[in-house]
C-alpha cells in the first residue's frame, strides 16, 4: 500500500525543480539553435571540427552534410492516391522459470494496406512456439550450455519480424510501396553478448534490408518519441575550441542536456517538413554492409518530431528517400500522429491478458494428457492469485 503522506513534501517541491530543469534546457537549446543555423564559413569550419572529432569524446555524434541541420525540407508531393504500405512488428510470451513448463512465444503482427484500389488488406499474425531443447539451451562457441536470455529471446523476435517483413516486400514488390519498422535499423547490441551472436544477428537482419533492395521498396525505421543525441553530439563538437579536452567548464557541456528531438521541434515548424540526412555513426554501423548502413532523418508528423532511419541506398537515392519521406507523413496523418500500419501491426502482435491465461491452460492440459504433473512455483501461483 502507497502511504502518501510520506511524499508528500517531495511532491511539493516537483514543480520547482521541474521550472529548474525547463529554464536549463531552455538556454541550452537556444546555443544548439545558434550553432544549427550556421551558415556559409562558419557552419563550413564547424563541419571541420565535427568530421575530425578529438579522440577523447566520449559521445555519439552524427555525420553531417554540407547543409547546416537548420536546412529543411518541406513535402516535394501530395501522397499518391495508390500506395501500399507494409509492417511488421512481434510481442512474446518470455520464458519463465516459474512457469508450469519452459517455453517461450513470439507472435509477429503482419500488415499490407493497399490505398486507392479494391485490393483487400492483410491483417494477420504468425505464432511460433519455442520448446526444444535447442530453443531453451542455446550453447556458446565452445558448446557449452548458457542461460537463455532476454535479449537472446529479443534478437529471435526482431530475426522473425525481419523475416516477415522480406516475404511481405517480396510478395508485393511490384507495388508502390514502403516498409516500416517500428523500430531504429540500428540493432540495438546488449553488453556481454558475444561476438557470434551479434554478427549473426546483424547479418540476418541485413538479409532483409538487401532484399528490399532488389525489389526498390524502401525500408524505414520509424522512432516515435526519439531520446537520440547524435545531431546535438556534432553541435557540441562545432562548439569545442582547439585541445579541448570535454571538462566540466568546456564551451561542449553546454548542450548536454539537449535532445535531437527538443532541436527539431524549434527548427521543423510545419507538418511535413523533414531535416537533412545525417549519417549514423553508431559503433554497430562498422558490421553492416556499406549498401545498407544507416542514415536518419527527423520530420514534424503533424503532433510530434519523429526519427526515420533509412539504410544508404535509400537515401542516396532521390525518389526512395522522397517517397519514404511522402509516405510516412500520410501514414502518419492517416494514424493520427502515428503510422497507421505500424499501430496495425502492434494490434496483431500484442497477447493481451486473456490469450496469455489461454495459452497457459492448454499449455497446462497438454502436460497433463501426457501425465506429467503441470508443477508451478509458489511465486508464480501468487502472481496469478491473490490471497487478501
Amino acid at each position: 500500500m502507497l502511504d502518501l503522506h510520506q511524499v508528500l513534501a517531495d511532491i511539493g517541491a516537483v514543480g520547482g525543480e521541474a521550472q529548474r530543469r525547463y529554464q536549463k534546457i531552455a538556454d541550452q537549446l537556444a546555443t544548439a539553435l545558434r550553432q544549427a543555423r550556421l551558415s556559409g564559413d562558419d557552419w563550413t569550419a564547424a563541419k571541420t571540427k565535427i568530421d575530425s572529432p578529438p579522440e577523447k569524446a566520449s559521445w555519439l555524434v552524427a555525420s553531417c552534410s554540407d547543409e547546416s541541420p537548420a536546412a529543411s525540407c518541406p513535402l516535394p508531393y501530395a501522397a499518391p492516391t495508390n500506395y501500399t504500405a507494409i509492417a511488421t512488428d512481434g510481442s512474446q510470451i518470455p520464458l519463465d522459470r516459474h512457469a508450469i513448463a519452459q517455453c517461450y512465444l513470439i507472435n509477429v503482427g503482419e500488415i499490407v494496406l493497399h490505398y486507392g484500389g479494391m485490393d483487400r488488406p492483410r491483417l494477420s499474425s504468425q505464432a511460433t512456439l519455442f520448446y526444444k531443447d535447442e530453443d531453451i539451451y542455446p550453447k556458446d562457441d565452445r558448446g557449452e550450455t548458457i542461460p537463455l536470455s532476454e535479449k537472446m529471446i529479443a534478437n529471435r523476435r526482431l530475426l522473425a519480424e525481419s523475416a516477415a517483413l522480406a516475404a511481405l516486400i517480396a510478395e508485393n514488390h511490384e507495388r508502390h510501396c514502403v516498409a516500416l519498422v517500428d523500430d531504429p535499423l540500428i540493432v540495438y547490441i546488449f553488453q556481454g553478448e558475444s561476438d557470434k551472436e551479434q554478427d549473426r544477428v546483424i547479418a540476418e537482419f541485413c538479409q532483409m534490408l538487401e532484399a528490399a533492395q532488389g525489389c526498390s521498396t524502401p525500408v524505414a525505421g520509424y522512432v516515435s518519441r526519439p531520446a537520440h543525441r547524435d545531431v546535438v553530439g556534432a553541435l557540441r563538437l562545432s562548439l569545442c575550441a582547439e585541445g579541448c579536452e570535454h571538462g566540466l567548464d568546456a564551451l561542449c557541456r553546454e548542450l548536454v542536456g539537449v535532445t535531437d528531438a527538443q532541436l527539431f521541434s524549434a527548427l521543423l515548424t510545419q507538418p511535413g517538413e523533414r531535416s537533412p540526412v545525417f549519417g549514423s555513426n553508431s559503433p554497430v554501423i562498422k558490421q553492416y554492409p556499406d549498401a545498407q548502413k544507416i542514415s536518419f532523418f527527423y520530420f514534424n508528423t503533424g503532433g510530434e518530431i519523429a526519427r526515420v532511419e533509412i539504410p544508404a541506398w535509400v537515401a542516396e537515392n532521390p525518389d526512395l528517400l522522397n517517397r519514404v519521406h511522402v509516405l510516412c507523413f500520410d501514414q502518419s496523418a492517416k494514424g493520427q500522429g502515428y503510422p497507421v500500419a505500424l499501430s496495425e501491426a502492434h494490434e496483431r502482435a500484442v497477447v493481451r491478458g486473456p490469450d496469455r491465461e489461454a495459452f497457459f491452460h492448454l499449455l497446462e492440459q497438454s502436460l497433463i494428457r501426457n501425465n506429467i504433473p503441470a508443477l508451478q512455483t509458489r511465486k508464480a501461483l501468487a502472481k496469478r492469485t491473490r490471497v487478501l
